[in-house]
């Protein structure tokens, strides 16, 4: 501390070794070279680290790889994040459910451990007792890979920026990042079906009956109008899907994620006339009402649909499996298993009917149902050709006895040889 001739007063930081100094405040500063020119950081108040982060921020400096904006904060740096994400939504360049998927994991867990620190001072280590915290907190290992999701897009970002210098992210090992468990492919079958349908409350039968039956995303069901219906032909038109509702903005038809997602889903007669026997009882049936509405005449909720529609259908159908709910995703799945295996499409016929992005997308998802169909076909065509099978084939085994179809189920067999012909035929 000085007093100039005739200026005010003013602090300095003081020297206490080489390349270290204190601050006013008492918290130390580094010097080192960074291209060929004396740069400071604040380190902190312990003199030990103080000396780690200068060696440190000398060999970064050798690399050019020291950061630009070291006293930045992580929460102005999500919020210029999530600023362009979200113009990027508005341009239809992502989708708005996403979004808000981010915006939960910045406000319910990010930002409460990282919101006041310095960008460049979120280390591995923070990372890791985050994410134990959220472990022992009871967080599923799904919901703890969305935050570091998000985590890691407010890094990269900065990183883009040169605003930091490496990622902590990047430093996790394999056994500290979360490892969410596969989810299993559930695939209804033909009772469990009828079931289902049985069981479900007449407003939301038809709703139902048009994801068993047609594959459609559950985005992409309610936000059907019913120009998008043309009963004639026997096509669904997939133009659009429905965004969730949020922050006082109404659910409104966006465009669906990619450009597969926009196509014709065939429609089967059934379902044909379930949806014409729909529309004809709905008070909302102009082209650009909705399909499936509110007693307002408003689209319905994906929650409310799941809760009071499947939900509760598949509850009383007995179709809830160790403790495991039905699913809307499993009813898309029912369906792709029906065009595979009963149907025996090709993976580009499956993949352009479920709108998938990439026929790549299919075979991840149903590689192992497409093995399955050519497998069963497989063995079947091997028996046809088997001496067994042949047994049936009264032109190529004489001891056959092949007897009228009314005989087959009316007449009591007279012998050993015509009982054993009566139960191959049959």
């Amino acid at each position: 501390m000085y007093a100039g001739n005739g200026s005010t007063s003013r602090k300095r930081r003081v020297r206490v070794e080489p390349g270290i100094y204190r601050e006013p405040s008492g918290k130390y500063a580094v010097c080192f070279m960074l291209d060929r020119k004396p740069t400071f950081r604040t380190v902190g108040y312990d003199l030990s680290t103080a000396r780690q982060k200068r060696a440190a921020f000398i060999e970064s400096a050798r690399w050019g790889i020291v950061a630009a904006a070291p006293r930045l904060q992580f929460a102005q740096t999500a919020g210029w994040w999530l600023e362009r994400y979200e113009r990027r939504v508005a341009a239809g360049q992502r989708r708005e459910r996403t979004l808000e998927a981010h915006r939960y994991q910045l406000e319910h867990h990010l930002l409460p451990a990282f919101g006041g620190r310095f960008l460049g001072e979120v280390t591995v280590q923070d990372v890791r007792e985050l994410l134990d915290r959220l472990r022992a907190s009871g967080r599923s290992e799904h919901t703890i890979a969305g935050t570091v999701v998000t985590l890691q897009s407010v890094i990269r970002f900065a990183l883009r920026n040169d605003w930091i210098a490496g990622s902590p992210v990047d430093k996790l090992e394999a056994d500290e990042r979360p490892h969410p468990a596969a989810r299993i492919q559930r695939v209804l079958g033909r009772r469990e079906i009828a079931r289902l349908l049985d069981e479900c409350l007449p407003a939301y039968r038809a709703l139902i009956a048009t994801a068993v039956f047609t594959g459609m995303r559950h985005s992409e069901l309610l936000g059907l109008i019913w120009d998008d219906i043309d009963i004639s032909d026997g096509l669904v038109h997939v133009r659009a899907q429905l965004s969730r509702a949020h922050r006082g903005r109404p659910a409104e038809r966006v465009e669906p994620k990619t450009r597969a997602g926009i196509r014709q889903v065939p429609l089967s007669p059934q379902l044909a006339s379930l949806l014409r026997e729909h529309r004809l009882t709905s008070k909302f049936s102009a082209a650009a009402d909705w399909v499936f509405v509110t007693r307002n005449g408003t689209p319905l909720s994906q929650r409310n649909v799941q809760r009071s529609a499947l939900a509760r259908a598949a509850y009383s159908a007995g179709l809830d499996r160790d403790g495991s709910r039905l699913r809307f995703h499993d009813l898309r799945h029912t369906f792709a298993s029906h065009l595979i295996i009963d149907l025996g499409l090709d993976v580009v016929q499956v993949s352009r009917i479920l709108g998938h992005s990439s026929v790549s997308t299919t075979l991840d998802i149903y590689a192992h149902v497409f093995e399955q169909a050519r497998h069963a076909a497989d063995i079947r065509a091997r028996m046809g050709r088997s001496e067994f099978a042949r047994l049936l084939d009264a032109n190529d085994n004489p001891n056959v006895v092949v007897l009228p179809a009314a005989a087959r189920f009316s007449a009591r067999p007279r012998s050993a040889r015509e009982r054993a012909a009566i139960r191959w035929a049959t």
